[in-house]
């Protein structure tokens, strides 16, 4: 059984639609895992995102997304929620894609590679 090969994440602003590279430098997770952990804790006490983290969350899409836009394009090409909603799904992009070197790793070692 083949693995599964995670669907690419892509992301449209102004029209444009830009693909996050495959690779994730390790340095641009754990910007993404800081913030999130910070965000999960404001979220906890039902509280609102603050500017900061707002103004974060969008730099640290555009890291992700390998600065192939800016802050100032996502501020103008989408709404704050979409960019909320495109933070939040990070986790599943990096899930997706332990999931296919999981399916890999047991596929080498069913097969004896």
């Amino acid at each position: 059984m083949a693995a599964n090969t995670p669907k690419k994440r892509t992301i449209i602003i102004n029209g444009t639609e830009y693909t996050m590279p495959q690779k994730m430098t390790t340095l641009a997770y754990m910007h993404y895992i800081k913030l999130r952990d910070e965000i999960m804790q404001t979220e906890e006490s039902r509280r609102l995102y603050t500017y900061d983290q707002f103004i974060e969350m969008m730099d640290v899409i555009v890291e992700l997304y390998g600065t192939q836009f800016t802050r100032e394009d996502l501020i103008s090409g989408m709404q704050p929620e979409d960019i909320i909603m495109e933070f939040a799904m990070m986790d599943v992009s990096v899930a997706q894609k332990v999931d296919t070197k999981v399916e890999k790793f047991k596929e080498n070692f069913i097969d004896g590679e």
